[in-house]
C-alpha cells in the first residue's frame, strides 16, 4: 500500500472481537486524525451522537445493540454520514441486503488486510465534489439545479437539464424493497436513503445511493437530493455472492461425502455401491458428471458411466488400458497420468487433449472440463482406480475442493474394499453356518439344527394354534446293503434318497438326518391328511429304481400330527413308533 497523508476526519470504530479491535484500531490511528472506539452497538451510537464523526465503521453482529440497528439509527439522524462494514462471509445476504438499503457505503470482508479498509475511506473522502452529488428538484419532480460538477460527470451542461424531469437521468435499482425514489417523491416526504441507476449521456449507468430533503417554502415546494456511488457495495455484494455458491457447493460435496460413506453400510455389492455413487453425483452440482475405472494390475478396466439422457459413454474405453504401454498415455489422457503416477491430473479444456477417441467423447457429450483423481486408501499404494469427473462448463478448482474431492474419492477406494471384504466374511461365515448346521454327507440338516427347528416350531404352534406334521422314515434293510455292497455303496443310497427328499419337499420344509439312515421331516402348517398325502408321494419317488445304484431302494414311513398338549419328545417317539408300524407291516410303506 502506497503512504498515504493521514487524513482530517473523526471516524467512530465498532468491533466486539478485542483481538481485531485492538489490531485494526492501531492500524487506522496512523490514517485518521481522531478515531473513537466502542465493543458494541449501543456503545457505537453513543459515541456517533457525541463526537460527530466524519465516518462510522461497523459489523452487522453486535452485542447490546446489532450493528444493523445502530447503522438504521445513524442513517435516520444523520443519511450523509458514510459507513463502512467489515465481517465475515459467514451468510450474511439477508444483512447485506438489509445494509445496503440502509444506505451503507461499503463492504469489506475481514478477511482481507486493514489497508484494504483505509484504501476504501480514502477513496471516498479524497474528493467531495466527486462522491456528494447535489441535485435540487421540485415537488413534481422536474430538475430545479444540478452541480456542475455533477452534471458534467454525466456527460450534460448544467443548462441543458434545466426543468426536465427527472426520469431522464434516474431509474429505480430494482430489488430495493420500499425504496423506490420517484414514487416516494410524490409523497412530499423527506426520503432518508435511495438507490437509482444515473443514466450518463455517452449510454452507461452509474448507480448512486442518496438521500432527499423536502424544503416547503411558501413560494416554492422541493427536494434537496444528494448522491454517492455505490458500485463498490454492488461489486462486494457480487463477491459475496459468489463466495456464498461456492460455500453451498462444498456443503453440497460434504453432504454427498457422507451419504457415499453411509452406502457403504447399505450397498450389497461393489457395483451397487459405485453405480449408486455415479448416480448421485449430479446432487452436488447438476453439472457435475463422471465415471470410474477400477485399476488390476497394472491395468484400468470396469468402468463404472453415468446413463443420462443425452449423455453416451459406453464406447469410452471399450477394452482395458495397459499402463506399460506408452502409447496410452496419449489415448487416455488424464486418467492413464493419474493411474500412472497416483496423482490428481486437471484439464481445463478438453479442446487442448490430443485427438483421441477419448476425446472425441467427451466433446460430442459437451464436457468442457475433467480431472482425473486417484482412489486410494494409502498414498503410498496404488490406487484402487481412477474417479474421473466431467464438467459441462467451465469449473476452477481452489485447494478447498480438491482436497474434499480427494476424500470422496478416497472413500469410494475404501467402500470398494470394505464392501469386498464384507462379502467374503458373510460367505465365510454362511459357509461355517452351514458347515456347522448341515450332515457332511448328505447335504440335509443336522440333528443339533434339527431340535432347534423342532422346538421353535413347537413354540409357534402353540402361540398360533397352527398344526404342523413330522414324518419320521429310514431307509429299508441298510444294514444289509452295507454289509453286501460296503460303506461306500451305502453313503451313496442315502444320498440319492434325500436328493430324492429334498426335490420333492417345499421350500418351507426340513430334512434333518436323525441318525445313521433314520431322517426327520418337518412340515409347518400341515395337518395329518396332506401329510399322508405328502409321505405317500416321497415313499414312491424313492422307490424309483435309480441306474447309478446298483440296489432297489425303498423307505418305511411314520406320521404324526402335533397335538396341543404334546412335547416335542412325545411327537417324536409318536411317528417313530408309527415308522416301526410301518415296517412290521412289510416295509416300503406309511403307517399314521
Amino acid at each position: 500500500m502506497q503512504q498515504l497523508q493521514k487524513l482530517p476526519i473523526k471516524v467512530v470504530y465498532v468491533e466486539d472481537d478485542e483481538t481485531i479491535l485492538k489490531e485494526t484500531a492501531g492500524f487506522l490511528q496512523k490514517h485518521v486524525q481522531e478515531l473513537y472506539t466502542a465493543t458494541n452497538g449501543k456503545e457505537g451510537l453513543e459515541l456517533f451522537l457525541s463526537t460527530k464523526p466524519d465516518a462510522v465503521i461497523t459489523d452487522f453482529v453486535m452485542p447490546v445493540m446489532d450493528g444493523l440497528d445502530m447503522i438504521k439509527e445513524i442513517k435516520r439522524r444523520h443519511p450523509d454520514t458514510p459507513i463502512f462494514v467489515t465481517t465475515s462471509f459467514e451468510n450474511d445476504t439477508l444483512h447485506l441486503t438489509r445494509a445496503i438499503e440502509y444506505g451503507i457505503t461499503q463492504y469489506i470482508s475481514k478477511r482481507s488486510k486493514p489497508n484494504r479498509l483505509v484504501e476504501s475511506i480514502y477513496d471516498y473522502f479524497k474528493s467531495n465534489d466527486r462522491f456528494l452529488f447535489n441535485l435540487k428538484l421540485s415537488h413534481d419532480g422536474k430538475i430545479l439545479s444540478i452541480g456542475e460538477k455533477f452534471a458534467y460527470f454525466l456527460g450534460y451542461d448544467p443548462e441543458e437539464l434545466q426543468c426536465e424531469p427527472v426520469e431522464r437521468l434516474i431509474e429505480p435499482l430494482p430489488h430495493i424493497h420500499n425504496r423506490h425514489f420517484l414514487k416516494r417523491l410524490k409523497e412530499q416526504k423527506d426520503i432518508e436513503y435511495a438507490h437509482c441507476i444515473f443514466r450518463r449521456r455517452d449510454g452507461g449507468d452509474l448507480v448512486l445511493s442518496g438521500s432527499a430533503h423536502f424544503s416547503p417554502a411558501e413560494d416554492e415546494k422541493n427536494y434537496i437530493t444528494k448522491w454517492h456511488p455505490i458500485e463498490s457495495i454492488v461489486k462486494s455484494n457480487e463477491e459475496i455472492k459468489e463466495r456464498l455458491a461456492k460455500e453451498e457447493y462444498l456443503k453440497s460435496l460434504m453432504k454427498f461425502h457422507a451419504e457415499i460413506s453411509q452406502d457403504i453400510i447399505t450397498s450389497f455389492t461393489v457395483e451397487e455401491f459405485l453405480l449408486g455413487f455415479i448416480e448421485k453425483l449430479p446432487m452436488i452440482n447438476i453439472g457435475t458428471l463422471g465415471f470410474i475405472m477400477l485399476t488390476e494390475g497394472s491395468t484400468l478396466k470396469d468402468i463404472i458411466h453415468p446413463s443420462y439422457p443425452g449423455l453416451c459413454l459406453e464406447s469410452l474405453m471399450p477394452k482395458p488400458i495397459d499402463l506399460n504401454d506408452p502409447k496410452n498415455e496419449e489415448r487416455y489422457l488424464p486418467c492413464f497420468l493419474a493411474a500412472k503416477h497416483n496423482q490428481m491430473v486437471f484439464v481445463d479444456d478438453i479442446s487442448s487433449l490430443p485427438d483421441t477417441e477419448l476425446k472425441d467423447v467427451l466433446q460430442k457429450n459437451c464436457i468442457v472440463t475433467t480431472i482425473s483423481i486417484p482412489m486410494r486408501i494409502r498414498v503410498q499404494n496404488g490406487p484402487t482406480g481412477i474417479l474421473t469427473l466431467l464438467f459441462q462448463e467451465n469449473h476452477t478448482f481452489d485447494k478447498e475442493e480438491l482436497n474434499l474431492w480427494q476424500n470422496v474419492a478416497n472413500t469410494v477406494a475404501f467402500g470398494i474394499e470394505s464392501i469386498k471384504a464384507r462379502l467374503e466374511r458373510d460367505a465365510l461365515i454362511l459357509k461355517l453356518d452351514m458347515m456347522a448346521h448341515t450332515d457332511k454327507l448328505t447335504g440335509t440338516v443336522n440333528r443339533h439344527r434339527g431340535v432347534d427347528l423342532l422346538e421353535h416350531e413347537i413354540k409357534r404352534a402353540h402361540r398360533y394354534k397352527h398344526a404342523f406334521s413330522l414324518i419320521y422314515f429310514d431307509i429299508d434293510h441298510f444294514k444289509k446293503i452295507n454289509d453286501t455292497y460296503g460303506h461306500a455303496t451305502g453313503d451313496a443310497v442315502l444320498v440319492k434318497a434325500t436328493e430324492t427328499i429334498r426335490r420333492n419337499l417345499r421350500a418351507t420344509d426340513s430334512l434333518i438326518r436323525w441318525g445313521g439312515e433314520e431322517f426327520l421331516i418337518l412340515l409347518p402348517e400341515t395337518g395329518l391328511e396332506d401329510a399322508v398325502h405328502i409321505a405317500q408321494k416321497l415313499r414312491e419317488q424313492i422307490e424309483k429304481r435309480s441306474t447309478d445304484i446298483p440296489v432297489p431302494i425303498t423307505a418305511s414311513f411314520g406320521i404324526a400330527s402335533w397335538k396341543e398338549d404334546q412335547t416335542l419328545d412325545t411327537l417324536i417317539h409318536r411317528a417313530d413308533s408309527k415308522m416301526y408300524e410301518a415296517k412290521k407291516l412289510g416295509r416300503n410303506r406309511i403307517a399314521y
